[in-house]
């Protein structure tokens, strides 16, 4: 089966059953590569180290159909990966194996034509509701904080505080012609009084 929604997810934790300090995700439509195949490439990210043993991680998938009088299949790949198992490595490594693969993913899907950028109002409403899922909030509590665009790469930057005082930051951007959330992240609290 070759879904027509994708959804791919990296996540950096500081264990695999934890949230994510850092999350990686890529929504695609019309995803022409196998299922089996899009495992393989996730598995390979937890061998980064080039140890003997893989970085504990948890890989997970599933897949279905929703109906609601047209069909549509979808699949979702979140793969969780122990930054304590990563043996050092820095999170610039893992965000380039995690962009290469993600354009590999590009290359073999379709998307719909959203023009040449995505509007920073439409872009916020992907980074709320990918922050809202992620990290369990309610996206209406969530205070934009600050905005950055990046017409050369077509993305927007955004940090939020949430109600209960902690900030999240998200990169949106277009990705094979349509919206999608490239990176989240939650920011450590600040120590002190």
């Amino acid at each position: 089966m070759k879904p027509s929604t994708t959804t791919v997810i990296v996540n950096l934790t500081d264990h695999p059953s934890g949230d994510p300090e850092t999350s990686w995700i890529i929504a695609l439509e019309s995803l022409d590569f196998p299922v089996d195949d899009v495992m393989s490439e996730l598995e390979k990210l937890t061998w980064l180290a080039g140890d003997e043993y893989p970085a504990m991680s948890s890989l997970r998938s599933r897949q279905g159909i929703h109906n609601w009088g047209a069909s549509n299949s979808f699949a979702e790949f979140v793969l969780s990966i122990a930054s304590g198992g990563i043996g050092g490595l820095s999170a610039m490594v893992i965000d380039t194996a995690v962009r290469d693969l993600f354009r590999r993913l590009c290359e073999r899907a379709n998307g719909d034509d959203w023009g040449d950028a995505i509007s920073e109002e439409s872009a916020c409403q992907v980074a709320r509701s990918r922050i809202a899922t992620q990290y369990s909030v309610p996206s209406d509590e969530l205070t934009v904080q600050r905005t950055e665009t990046d017409t050369a790469q077509r993305t927007h930057e955004f940090l939020f505080r949430h109600a209960d005082g902690r900030t999240f930051g998200a990169v949106v951007g277009l990705v094979k012609d349509a919206p999608t959330c490239m990176r989240i992240w939650r920011v450590a609290a600040a120590s002190g009084s």
